[in-house]
């Protein structure tokens, strides 16, 4: 009996090119939620590549939003799923705090959540998938069938980028390897902390997403030919997509030309205000920011979403010859950086120190003696020298001795006491890099989205672009060896769970 998939298609083709090799080479069968605008969907509804089972397209299905919701159903969907539906809503960045161009009122949000929940129950029950195959969730409603998926066993497969650079994890939970390996399975191979840091420094994700950002965006003739299609070629108002509400071509043009205004202001206050130089002769814990408008926050941690009050809490938990460093995450700047009055009130803290973006990290590490984190590589980072680390979401690496993660905030000045006196032994994290390394595997994520970006998004300057079949068959043609290797991945995990559900 042949495995049945279902995998979710958006504007990252990865998973399309996959389920190319998944149904023609290794006779797949495939079902498919498609979540693209209007003007890709024509591609997806004339496409040869793929013989789909059965195609769902999601912005189809939300339809009368005037209408009153039924509570009693969402109340009966949550308790059968055990899904917190207003915690996924009140973190979706469409329906609150993000949205420049539509104000979504309480009873459109439900309304929306309705046809969701309905639609999802009907997908499993007609597709009755066995595994489910998906980027990493975005959005509210990717996340909500996500969890529909676990709470009925449907195996999960979500690819997302590790740890170290260039490589790739495949697991059912996001920063939770599959199958709960084990430090003291590995051995060590008695490498000190300058081996270790030279091998994770070689894997250097901050450099993948230097490169990235160099090539995102693409020439200036890109972003021409990018607004050119917008402003004159057949504009699609994608009436059926809640993400595209309120979204005028005039309104879309000024918003832009408002958010470049903003980032020069922005970033003109950070080089004015922000520290470019550490301070010296004091004791100090390092806190980074995390990007604003993130999943690693709003899905992955809804409620630390607030990181100028978690500061507050961190600068209160700390033992009094201490300071707290903080510093600005350099990507911040493609969400516009943050409101100049969130950086003053972050300076305004007392016993806080807050950096420039530009500051290198690693000399912040050096110079700090714990690192606390929401979730994000650093507190891995840390312990490469030899610096203790503080997470307060779980992560891959909390396997990690002298990573401690904590649950209850309360609990925070009494975990920082103990693990301020915590020593990093090279031998633990020499197991754990084994662990990782044979838990990933090698793939350019970042690579291969700026190549299909190149390909049909005008470097990502435009989502709702029109693919060609003829440049598709290309693109599989130019990189078929890097999906191929990633489809087999896929493949190989799939049969794991086989021959573990077999026992």
């Amino acid at each position: 009996m042949k495995d049945k998939l279902l995998v979710w298609l958006s504007g990252d083709v990865l998973h399309f090119c996959m389920s190319h090799f998944l149904n023609k080479k290794f006779g797949y069968d495939i079902n498919a939620i498609i979540d693209v605008p209007n003007k890709p969907k024509i591609f997806f509804q004339n496409q040869k590549f793929v013989d789909f089972q059965n195609v769902w397209y999601f912005h189809e299905h939300l339809k009368d939003l005037s209408k009153k919701p039924n509570l009693d159903y969402l109340k009966k969907f949550e308790k059968e799923y055990d899904i917190n539906l207003q915690q996924l809503a009140i973190n979706e960045r469409i329906f609150y705090r993000f949205n420049d161009f539509y104000n979504f009122s309480s009873d459109e949000i439900l309304n929306i959540l309705e046809y969701e929940c309905r639609l999802f129950e009907e997908i499993i029950d007609k597709a009755k998938p066995d595994f489910f195959l998906t980027p990493l969730t975005a959005f509210h409603h990717h996340q909500l069938f996500y969890e529909m998926c676990r709470k009925k066993d449907i195996k999960t497969l979500v690819i997302y980028m590790s740890k170290f650079g260039h490589r790739c994890v495949i697991s059912q939970e996001v920063n939770k390897l599959d199958f709960e390996p084990q430090l003291n399975s590995f051995e060590s191979m008695g490498r000190n902390f300058n081996e270790l840091l030279d091998n994770f420094q070689s894997f250097n994700i901050s450099k993948q997403i230097d490169d990235y950002k160099k090539s995102f965006g693409g020439s200036k003739l890109t972003k021409i030919q990018a607004v050119s299609n917008f402003l004159f070629y057949n504009y699609s108002t994608n009436k059926t997509h809640y993400t595209y509400y309120g979204r005028k071509r005039s309104k879309v043009v000024l918003n832009e030309i408002k958010k470049n205004n903003l980032v020069r202001n922005r970033k003109s206050f950070i080089d004015k205000k922000l520290l470019k130089k550490i301070p010296k002769n004091y004791k100090l814990v390092y806190y980074p920011l995390h990007i604003e408008q993130e999943r690693n926050l709003l899905i992955a941690a809804p409620f630390y979403i607030n990181q100028i009050e978690l500061i507050r809490n961190i600068v209160q938990s700390l033992p009094i010859e201490y300071k707290l460093i903080v510093k600005e995450h350099p990507a911040q700047e493609t969400r516009e950086w943050r409101n100049i009055s969130e950086y003053e009130e972050i300076m305004d803290i007392p016993n806080v120190f807050l950096m420039h973006p530009e500051v290198s990290s690693n000399e912040i590490l050096k110079k700090s003696s714990l690192v606390i984190t929401i979730g994000g590589t650093s507190g891995l980072e840390a312990n490469f020298y030899q610096i203790p680390s503080i997470i307060l979401s779980e992560m891959d690496y909390s396997v990690l001795p002298s990573t401690e993660f904590v649950n209850n905030i309360q609990d925070l000045p009494e975990k920082i006491k103990q693990s301020l006196q915590k020593k990093v032994v090279a031998d633990d994290l020499d197991k754990f890099v084994q662990l990782y390394q044979k838990n990933s595997f090698e793939f350019d994520y970042m690579q291969f989205v700026s190549k299909y970006c190149g390909s049909f998004y005008y470097n990502g300057n435009l989502l709702d672009a029109e693919i060609n079949a003829k440049d598709m068959k290309s693109f599989i043609d130019e990189n078929q060896e890097i999906i191929l290797k990633v489809t087999n991945e896929h493949i190989k995990k799939i049969e794991q769970f086989k021959k573990l559900s077999s026992k």
